[in-house]
Parts: structure tokens; sequence; C-alpha cells
């Protein structure tokens, strides 16, 4: 744990000298605070034992601020994501500015003399995911490792690792938007299950990125004809629904505040979430269910209410076909296992 946190303490003294501030440590995380003369905001570094490096910008500058990411004899791979903000990538060999959209994913490899980086633009809150993975460190990590992931990511970074200078600009990507937002509220710290989890995010990221790339060179087109702006007001419909699972919801009402048609409402929740309207708000009723059924003392028509169901027979059995049991079933073997660990602590 010491050695990571020493690499990304470097990592961030090295990106301090363009984006000026103090590198502090806090909850185990190496964070670069702004100073106040170039604006507002944090970084956070966070290094993996396999070359894999993981920077999260959310900053606000007072002017355009240039960030050098690749060296001359740099071998990484950059994976970019901009949530929020003006972003931009420049090569130094022929000075041609490259936008990176909001939502928007690049992935940028330079070699041979090649020199890049970041211009974050100012007056604005920037949001900015950066993963690297250090292709030389990764190699020499997983030489020997014959496990199937190992080798078809090396036959990946090989692939990637071989162009001179690539900068491939990807669609628009609301999975890895979802991701950041959860790594928003994770934590890294040294518990085991926090790592873990944390790291698991990072994973997916790294997952989205890739298997959108195989799509888009391999000339899959997007399955919607949605546009950016109607995909982000149906997120803010789904999270409307996520958090107010008790409300009445229908698609009159849904549509009405999403400013959008029925069938543009359905097209948009099968492409992000794979499920109609009616079965996404179904299972977050009982994914709620479940959760007050895990950390508190109602009892199931108490639950039932709660998520804005009316029926304890309709309840019980769509929560026993998602879950394989009925409620009462489920807690009894919640309370179980929850006595058994008491048990074996005290032994």
């Amino acid at each position: 744990m010491e050695k990571r946190k020493q690499r990304a303490y470097k990592e961030l003294n090295r990106l301090s000298l363009n984006l000026k501030g103090e590198v502090q440590q806090e909850n185990d995380t190496n964070i670069l605070k702004l100073a106040d003369g170039i604006g507002r905001g944090e970084v956070k570094c966070i290094n993996f034992d396999d070359g894999l490096f993981m920077m999260e910008f959310n900053v606000h500058l007072k002017e355009d601020t240039y960030l050098g990411l690749v060296s001359e004899n740099d071998q990484s791979i950059y994976f970019l994501y901009c949530f929020e903000g003006d972003c931009f990538y420049t090569a130094h060999h022929n000075n041609h500015l490259v936008k990176l959209n909001e939502l928007q994913t690049a992935i940028i490899k330079t070699t041979n003399g090649f020199t890049g980086g970041l211009i974050l633009k100012p007056n604005s809150d920037i949001t900015l995911n950066l993963l690297r993975v250090d292709v030389k460190t990764y190699f020499e990590k997983h030489n020997n490792n014959p496990t199937f992931i190992a080798q078809k990511f090396k036959s990946f970074l090989s692939e990637l690792n071989s162009k001179h200078h690539m900068v491939h600009l990807g669609k628009m990507n609301l999975d890895i938007a979802d991701y950041i937002k959860k790594l928003g509220k994770a934590k890294y710290a040294d518990s085991l299950s926090e790592l873990l989890y944390f790291e698991g995010i990072c994973v997916l990221i790294l997952a989205s990125h890739i298997e959108q790339y195989k799509r888009e060179i391999s000339g899959v087109v997007n399955p919607t004809k949605l546009i950016k702006r109607e995909l982000v007001k149906i997120m803010d419909v789904a999270k409307h629904i996520q958090e107010n699972p008790e409300m009445c919801f229908t698609i009159d009402k849904l549509c009405l505040r999403s400013s959008l048609s029925a069938a543009k409402l359905q097209e948009g929740f099968k492409f992000l979430y794979n499920r109609t309207v009616s079965d996404f708000i179904r299972n977050t009723r009982l994914e709620k269910a479940e959760a007050l059924i895990k950390n508190t003392d109602m009892n199931i028509s108490e639950v039932v209410y709660s998520v804005g169901l009316t029926s304890r027979s309709y309840f019980c059995k769509i929560f026993k076909a998602k879950y394989k049991c009925n409620p009462k079933e489920y807690k009894s073997k919640l309370n179980i296992r929850m006595s058994s660990e008491v048990s074996e602590q005290h032994d």
C-alpha cells in the first residue's frame, strides 16, 4: 500500500508543475488541492500494482491550463472520459486541437517522439476521469501470468502499443457516467472490501472503454437514434424513480417530466438499462424493498407500502421471482446467517 501511495504522490507532483497546488493525503488517497490563484478543486490519484493509474479531476480553473500527458519515452495508453466541462487534447507534432465532448470517451497512444497533453478550459466545472496503463510495467508484472484475462489484456495492449500515434474519439458512453458517480461515493482505504470495491469500479470503467473501442472499430453503430440531450433527460427520470420508489409513476407523468414522447422514453430505457420503463420501476422497488428487509426492523406489510405498492400478495410474487424465495423466507435466512456470524465472532 505504501509503494502505491508513493507512486501516486510522485505522479501528482509531476502534474503540479502545470496545475499549481499542494499534494496532500486524505483517507489513504493522494490529492492535489489547487492553489487559489489558478482556481478551485482537486485531483485524486491512485496507483494500482499492475501499472494502472487512475486520476480523477474535479476542478474549476481561471485560465487555460495545459497538462502534459506523454513524454518522448512514454509507453502509456490513456483512457479518458469527460463527464463535465470543456477539455481538449493537443499533439505537439501538429498542434491540432481535439475536443473531448461531455460523456465522450477517448483513447490516446503516442510513441516515437510524439508528445501531447490536455488543455482544460476556464470558467466551468470540469470532471474528468483518466486511466493510464503503463504498458511496460503491466508486461513485467504479467510476463508469466497464464490466466486467460491477463493474456487477452496483454494482446489488446500490444495491439494499441504497436501504433505510433493514435487518438480514438469514442461515442457517448453513459455506463461510464454511472461508474464515475459510484466512484465519487466509494472510499479508497486499507479495508479489503473498500479496496476491492474501488478497484472493481476502475476495472469496470476500463472494460467499458475497451468494449466500446472494439465495437466501434468493428463498425458496430450506436443502437439508438436518441441524441445526448434526450438520453440525459432519461437518466434524470431514472434517478427520480430510484430516489422516490414510493411515488405513483405513470408513463404520462414521466413523459411530462422529461418532455419526451412515450416512444422515446421506452427506447431510452431499453438502450440505457435494458428494461422497459415498467420493468425499471418494478426492479427499483424490489431492490429498495430488499434493502429495507436487510437493514430495518420493518415488517413485510410496512416494506410493501414503503416502496409504493399496495398488494402484499403481488409484492411476494415478484419478490420471489427475483430472489427465489418469498420475503418472509428471505428475512428468516438473513437472520439465521447474522446469528451464525455473531456466534463465530464470540467463539
